[in-house]
């Protein structure tokens, strides 16, 4: 997928609580629930100067800092389950690490963006992730390890081959549905 067309899928496919949120409000999910039900602890408005966080990623901190209502909070990145951007993107945290969560449904998919230098010039590379459920481990987007997180759907396993073998992109996106193609294929395959 070329820069311009990753950027196109992150922009529009978001799905989830972020869609009813506050515009400009950012704040921590404490749990996995509290995202699913949209729940931010230390929600702020970012256009105030009370309210801001700290992520200290490029630190590679263990922890964040959240100032609400001119008090400074500390919590620990392992223990939340991720946190609301002032642009109203959703993120999850995995070994202290930000992904960002771009589709909720059967499968939760990611987005992780790592800086790379090659000589003197730098560049973001998006790598793609997914995890069972809204509280599954965290893996890399492969038809492999698809076929691994669900071992006994195997129409989901022959859909996965037609659908995006010879190294087709899995991040294909359907504008019609307004979902991931991999995410319709396994609502469609599984077995009630």
């Amino acid at each position: 997928m070329n820069s311009f067309s990753c950027a196109v899928v992150l922009s529009f496919a978001a799905v989830g609580p972020s869609l009813a949120a506050a515009p400009g409000a950012s704040g921590i999910y404490l749990t996995v629930a509290d995202y699913s039900e949209g729940h931010l602890t230390d929600e702020g408005d970012c256009g105030s100067g009370g309210h801001k966080l700290e992520l200290h990623d490029v630190l590679n901190k263990s922890y964040i800092h959240v100032t609400h209502d001119s008090a400074k909070r500390r919590y620990e990145k392992k223990k939340l389950f991720g946190f609301r951007a002032c642009d109203g993107k959703d993120y999850r945290f995995v070994s202290n690490q930000e992904y960002r969560i771009l589709e909720a449904r059967a499968l939760y998919l990611y987005a992780h963006e790592t800086h790379v230098t090659v000589g003197k010039s730098r560049h973001v590379v998006v790598e793609h992730s997914f995890s069972a459920g809204r509280d599954g481990n965290v893996v890399p987007l492969t038809l492999e390890n698809l076929k691994r997180a669900f071992p006994g759907n195997r129409t989901f396993h022959d859909g996965l081959d037609q659908m995006f073998g010879a190294g087709r992109d899995l991040m294909q996106y359907d504008d019609f549905h307004k979902m991931f193609k991999v995410n319709q294929l396994l609502i469609f395959t599984q077995v009630p």
